[in-house]
């Protein structure tokens, strides 16, 4: 760790290193501050990390939205971006080229700051934690993902460094450099203060697990059902994330992301001197996570369960939308379940149980289970605070419009995936639909190749218009073509990508489609589909 200024000599050890690294680097991978145009600079999530189906490599960094703005930035400008490459082991590739994309999946707004959010790990109050911090003095031990996209970075500050301590370093390295250099910095920091809730998933003092576990715990291996009765019997594990004290636990409180956002922007105004005269700030606003492919409606259960067992239908007491599809600008009509609940559902309909049992994952003697189903009134619920986050980020740009500027992505994107904005993309409907839709990545949470490039052309046409640029838009049906995460032969099933992954992403990559050019050609799963559940479920929470 560091804990003192680092030595002259040791500095000028690692400079050199960085520069023989970096003159070598691809056109993707510039160097900072290698030329005196434009600077583009991200932080945030996974969404700016280029997350996709739960995992961080080059192949998912190099479609997402970000490098999709600086292509076609650089078309048109002198453009400096850096990406923290990593391999197919989360292991960063050029260690000693320095980032200018800072985004680190699983980020909120309190971690953007190193900070740890008392309500999602049941403490007190929120608390600095190392852990999401860059600390690392040596490639070799880079360890984390904060370590792995900030580093070195960490080396000049001389401390550990969070993302957001990066970003005013590199600010301040872009103020100095030269009067010609302008600095694009995108920030879409929130999304996570809602996804526990949302997803009914993670978080810590409970965990949060989606599972039937009644259900099916004579099924899966004994030694996992025992670790998952004694979590629950202490309370460090909970599997009803749907009640509505769960998600209110999950989400952050308004006043608290109001105070953190602003302390954020406060701290780039303040410590980076004269920012207003090189830097151009966008904040970009929040879609809502109920509208994302993970949350399954009654037409989604029916839709693949009916593949299984022609017969099934969901049962009288789980809200249904109305038609084929959501409603036209109704973000919350109908019941949904999480993507990892569905697996159950549909390896239970496979593996000999009834109808009648697999509707038991959403009511009880008629009622529904309130634990397992996000309803209409909780949907609204996580919404309306989503509102809350949108209003909050709006308000920090007011007084700063003369570097701050406001990118309504959340309501573009939901616009767009519930339908209310129709868009088609060669001949398929793009929406939030679980594969179907064109939108999401397997994990139905990121987006695929043809949601980044969507997202990036939204994005470049507000940059266009405040550097006063004319970059190009991507074509996306020409992204669609060789996208991994679209339906090319129609049968709800997608071709994804190809590499292994571990987690939950695992399970659901047992329904990857054998051959998208076939729909009689459809995934199977193994016959010892509950083992197999049960290893990835010990090894996600238990080792």
């Amino acid at each position: 760790m560091l804990h003192k200024p680092l030595p002259f000599a040791l500095l000028v050890f690692f400079a050199t290193f960085i520069h023989a690294y970096t003159a070598a680097e691809t056109q993707e991978q510039k160097r900072v501050l290698s030329f005196k145009e434009v600077v583009l600079i991200g932080l945030g999530d996974s969404l700016t990390h280029g997350t996709m189906d739960a995992t961080n490599n080059s192949l998912n960094s190099l479609n997402a939205y970000l490098q999709k703005v600086y292509e076609s930035l650089s078309g048109v400008a002198t453009v400096s971006f850096t990406q923290p490459l990593l391999d197919n082991a989360e292991k960063r590739l050029l260690p000693f080229s320095i980032p200018t994309n800072l985004g680190v999946d699983g980020s909120d707004v309190f971690s953007l700051e190193g900070l740890e959010y008392y309500r999602r790990v049941g403490e007190d109050t929120s608390k600095a934690a190392r852990y999401y911090t860059c600390e690392k003095l040596l490639p070799c031990r880079l360890d984390d993902l904060y370590d792995n996209v900030l580093y070195p970075i960490n080396l000049f500050l001389h401390r550990p460094a969070t993302q957001l301590e990066s970003t005013i370093w590199l600010l301040n390295q872009v103020g100095l450099s030269s009067d010609n250099t302008t600095a694009a910095c995108i920030l879409w920091i929130g999304n996570n203060d809602s996804s526990n809730a949302a997803l009914g998933y993670g978080a810590r003092n409970p965990t949060f697990m989606p599972l039937p576990f009644e259900l099916l715990q004579s099924r899966l291996k004994p030694g996992l059902a025992a670790l998952i009765r004694l979590g629950l019997q202490h309370a460090a594990l909970s599997l009803e994330p749907y009640s509505m004290a769960s998600i209110q636990r999950n989400l952050t409180v308004a006043e608290d992301f109001a105070a953190q956002y602003e302390n954020i922007i406060s701290r780039m105004e303040n410590e980076v001197p004269g920012i207003a005269g090189f830097t151009r700030l966008f904040l970009c606003t929040l879609p809502y996570y109920s509208s994302v492919g993970y949350l399954f409606d009654s037409e989604d259960l029916e839709y693949y369960l009916q593949k299984v067992d022609p017969g099934y239908s969901v049962p009288a007491s789980f809200s249904r939308v109305t038609g084929p599809g959501e409603p036209v600008g109704d973000y919350t009509r109908g019941d949904r379940i999480g993507l990892i609940t569905f697996m159950c559902m549909y390896s239970m309909l496979s593996t000999g149980f009834s109808i009648e049992q697999v509707n038991q994952v959403l009511e009880e003697n008629g009622t529904q289970r309130d634990g397992l189903v996000l309803s209409e009134a909780e949907q609204s619920y996580i919404q309306a605070r989503i509102d809350s986050f949108n209003e909050i980020i709006i308000e920090a740009a007011v007084g700063r419009e003369s570097f701050v500027q406001v990118i309504d992505t959340g309501g573009y994107l939901n616009d767009i995936l519930t339908g209310k904005t129709p868009l088609t993309i060669g001949k398929r409907g793009f929406n939030r639909k679980w594969v179907r839709g064109g939108s999401f990545t397997i994990d139905g949470v990121h987006p695929g190749y043809t949601g980044q490039a969507l997202i990036a052309n939204y994005i470049i046409g507000h940059v266009n218009d405040t550097l006063g640029l004319n970059a190009p838009l991507h074509d996306l049906e020409t992204v669609a073509r060789d996208d991994p995460y679209v339906d090319n032969d129609g049968d709800g099933w997608a071709l994804g990508p190809p590499y292994s992954i571990p987690g939950f992403t695992e399970i659901l990559y047992l329904l990857k489609d054998p051959d998208d050019g076939d729909p009689a050609v459809v995934p199977t799963l193994p016959t010892d589909i509950w083992l197999y559940i049960s290893d990835v479920l010990l090894r996600e929470f238990f080792l």
